[in-house]
């Protein structure tokens, strides 16, 4: 069974208090009658030398007597027959041990140059019996003390361990990465030294372990971080590759066709030629495509903002697939606040409009609106390009804007484009701080960005 330390404290203080009683008792009994013999027979000694100075007065005989609880007999006269019963030295004084109606007595005797003879006498039965009842007492006042020390020992034992108790809870709390308890010992020794000490051990470790666990949030983010890039860089020259290497396929097939005059007639070469002629200027494309991103999300490109006439600009620009929209038969509709001036680069911002222009075209369906709205929105310019026709499902809006990504691959081949239209768009509208979107609305699909408005000055 395992003790607690208060327990323990108490066991050990109560059998100490218990030893210290018995060894008391031990002692009473083994040594306190000879030692009060001594003391006693010391008594009668100092007495004889008070009286051997000379002859002592009743009244000092008295006064031994009471001071020292002798009993002293002197006698006026005594025979030669009874004093040869006393061994007398060359002092005419002697001590012996008697009998006398039954009890033991030390005896001392002294013949006095005036004939008396005075003895002194103390009964040894009444040590015995002194020391008995010193005992005795000793014994009944050890269980007393005993049994009023219960509760000064627990008090005692509490008193003791309490702090320690205290301290080892605080410690295990620590070992469990708990850091709000502090000791709070006020007892002006080493233990409140301690309990400072751990305080101070558990804010530094509290603060430690805190700027540990950040930084280790930090370096698991990074991680992340730099998973995702790497992921993100094998599926982009995944798709990189992918889409070069099926124009490259291309060419090589019409080249080989022609190199060794596998066509039919001079027709079919011409349309193999156009064929390589056309998947080279999509690789050139695709390519001129890639180096603006690159530069875009590599800041090799500086932006240089400028004030822009957007209302200017998106007229342009929106004219430039008049004749596209016209064979789909395409409403062009333009709601174009005048005179909105931005901030802006010119020719990034220009090609932000076409990327967003050519989108909406290809995906635009045949009898449809193209809408493109300027407006005031507080500070801020808002440009938004709507197409009518299908709508973009829900969960691949967010993807959009990464490269190659195709809602439809068979749409894709469909309506062309390398893939990184709105990638270019992303990274042109991120230089610029802008806020930028995708989203679907009643009857198609709706794209929009902000740029910061210049105020007219007043």
């Amino acid at each position: 069974m395992k003790l607690k330390l208060t327990h323990k404290v108490f066991i050990f203080s109560l059998a100490l208090v218990s030893l210290v009683i018995v060894g008391g008792i031990y002692i009473n009994n083994n040594y306190l009658e000879d030692f009060y013999s001594n003391r006693r027979i010391a008594q009668i000694k100092e007495v004889r030398k008070l009286i051997s100075k000379g002859v002592p007065t009743e009244e000092e005989l008295d006064t031994y007597a009471q001071k020292y609880n002798i009993t002293i007999n002197m006698r006026d006269r005594i025979n030669t027959k009874r004093i040869q019963k006393y061994e007398l030295d060359e002092n005419n004084e002697g001590n012996r041990v008697s009998r006398h109606m039954g009890m033991e007595h030390l005896e001392y005797y002294k013949l006095l140059p005036t004939g008396q003879f005075i003895t002194l006498r103390i009964s040894m039965d009444s040590i015995q019996s002194t020391v008995g009842i010193v005992n005795e007492f000793y014994i009944y006042e050890g269980v007393a003390i005993l049994i009023g020390s219960l509760f000064f020992v627990y008090i005692f034992s509490l008193h003791i361990t309490r702090p320690i108790i205290a301290l080892n809870s605080i410690i295990r709390r620590m070992v469990n990465m708990d850091f709000s308890y502090r000791a709070n010992i006020k007892s002006g020794d080493e233990l409140e030294e301690l309990g400072d000490n751990i305080n101070f051990l558990s804010s530094e470790l509290e603060k430690n372990i805190g700027q540990l666990k950040l930084s280790n949030m930090k370096l698991k983010d990074e991680v992340e971080k730099r998973k995702k890039i790497d992921e993100l860089r094998k599926e982009f020259i995944a798709s990189v590759t992918h889409e070069i290497k099926t124009p490259v396929t291309v060419i090589n097939t019409h080249a080989e066709m022609l190199l060794y005059d596998l066509i039919e007639n001079k027709e079919e070469g011409k349309e193999y030629l156009k064929t390589i002629m056309s998947e080279g200027d999509n690789i050139s494309a695709l390519l001129n495509e890639l180096i603006k991103l690159i530069k875009l999300e590599e800041k090799i490109v500086d932006i240089e903002i400028e004030e822009l006439s957007l209302f200017d600009l998106l007229r342009e620009e929106s004219s430039k697939y008049k004749i596209d929209l016209v064979k789909k038969n395409v409403s062009l509709i333009l709601n174009l606040e005048e005179d909105l001036v931005a901030l802006g680069d010119e020719f990034k911002i220009r090609q932000v409009v076409n990327n967003l222009l050519s989108n909406g075209v290809s995906y635009v369906k045949d009898g449809g609106e193209l809408r493109v709205n300027l407006e005031t929105i507080e500070d801020k310019a808002r440009v938004e390009i709507i197409n009518t026709g299908s709508s973009i499902p829900e969960d691949k809006l967010e993807n959009i804007w990464k490269a190659f990504y195709r809602v439809e691959k068979s749409r894709n081949k469909k309506y062309g484009g390398t893939g990184l239209g709105l990638t270019i768009v992303n990274g042109i509208l991120e230089r610029h701080g802008s806020e930028f979107g995708v989203e679907n609305i009643s009857d198609g699909v709706k794209f929009w960005f902000t740029l910061k408005k210049v105020s007219k000055e007043v």
